[in-house]
């Protein structure tokens, strides 16, 4: 657990860049800071571990206060991921990644085999070990920075703009992969990101700072979405608050699907409007639009709609059935086998019946 508790940072101009923080981080779970230019979300971050001293306050990590450890010490057990990666230019991936170990003074032969086994956990294979970071692309620097950060094993992670200097496709890649790296590693973690939608979609809570460091609102994304404290969080969150707010909702496992009889390839489809197209064991395949087609076939199919459990969120429900043909959403089930369409107008009435 990561505490702060009355925490400031005052530099010697009188410049006030932290006021009185408190917030608190539950083991395994990830805290995202964000907030505009001179909010105080990087130097909070980088009071954890002591790269800045805070000027009044406390803030602890499992209980021991940092202030009171060795920074050495009080480093080592924290990991530390930047912009840009931050690699050793002269060193491959492998030992970039096994620098630390090997500092500590592992075993070479170990801390290598370690290292190989931290590329794989974020998503690169034996092939990018012996190349240099000037071979790699931003997104794989980045990855290789994340596996760097976890290489002695750390309890805690902070994470500064981790993804922002690559393309917004690589990001939403970088993101999600990281989504299934916490999963498995469940580290305590605090990441800094000027991006609200990156913080609502990986934070387990967000704080929202606002200029001079004050905490404007800490809370869950869906408390952010659903209920801001005033207008200055309300119009950080952004527009379309209600639709946003979709992504951490789900819809009843009760909730009606229309019956809808697939076809198989080559089978006849005329006159029947959009059709499910399934291989032999029910799994779609895409659609068939039976105004314009005889038959089901590869040349007629239309592969670009997808196909969801009814268990993915409302928005990404109500999205589908929006893109889908005709206004509707192939549902499949745990195995991906096809089960019924959902409509658009369905999915509103799930969710306002939930609300209601």
């Amino acid at each position: 657990m990561i505490r702060f508790e009355s925490v400031s940072k005052v530099y010697d101009d009188g410049t006030t860049a932290v006021d009185n923080l408190n917030l608190e981080v539950p083991t395994g779970s990830l805290l995202a800071l964000v907030g505009p230019s001179g909010c105080g979300k990087t130097t909070s971050l980088r009071m954890i571990n002591r790269l800045i001293d805070a000027t009044s306050g406390t803030i602890t990590l499992d209980g021991v206060d940092v202030s009171s450890t060795d920074r050495v010490g009080l480093r080592r057990k924290i990991g530390y991921v930047i912009q840009h990666a931050g690699l050793f230019p002269h060193r491959t991936v492998v030992d970039n990644v096994a620098a630390l170990p090997r500092l500590l003074g592992g075993d070479r032969k170990k801390t290598r085999a370690r290292a190989l086994e931290l590329l794989e956990l974020v998503g690169l294979d034996e092939r990018f070990a012996h190349r240099y970071p000037w071979q790699l692309s931003g997104g794989q620097q980045q990855r290789v920075g994340v596996a760097r950060a976890l290489a002695t094993d750390p309890p805690f992670l902070l994470m500064d703009e981790p993804f922002s200097a690559v393309d917004p496709i690589v990001r939403a890649q970088l993101q999600d992969e990281f989504l299934r790296l916490q999963g498995e590693i469940g580290k305590t973690i605090v990441m800094v990101t000027h991006d609200i939608d990156e913080a609502l979609k990986l934070g387990d809570q967000v704080a929202v700072l606002r200029t001079g460091g004050v905490l404007a609102q800490f809370g869950t994304p869906l408390e952010l979405l659903t209920r801001p404290v005033d207008t200055f969080v309300a119009d950080f969150v952004g527009g379309a608050r209600g639709y946003r707010a979709l992504g951490f909702e789900q819809l009843s496992e009760e909730t009606a699907l229309t019956p809808h009889t697939p076809v198989k390839l080559d089978e006849r489809v005329s006159d029947r409007g959009w059709v499910v197209v399934v291989d032999d064991k029910g799994r779609p395949l895409g659609w068939v639009d039976g105004g314009n087609a005889r038959d089901a076939s590869a040349a007629t199919l239309h592969t670009t709609s997808r196909f969801l459990p009814l268990t993915a969120s409302a928005r990404e429900l109500l999205d589908g059935a929006l893109a889908g043909p005709g206004g509707t959403l192939g549902i499949v089930d745990a195995d991906g086998v096809f089960v019924g369409v959902l409509s658009a107008s369905s999915v509103v009435e799930a969710v306002q019946g939930a609300a209601a």
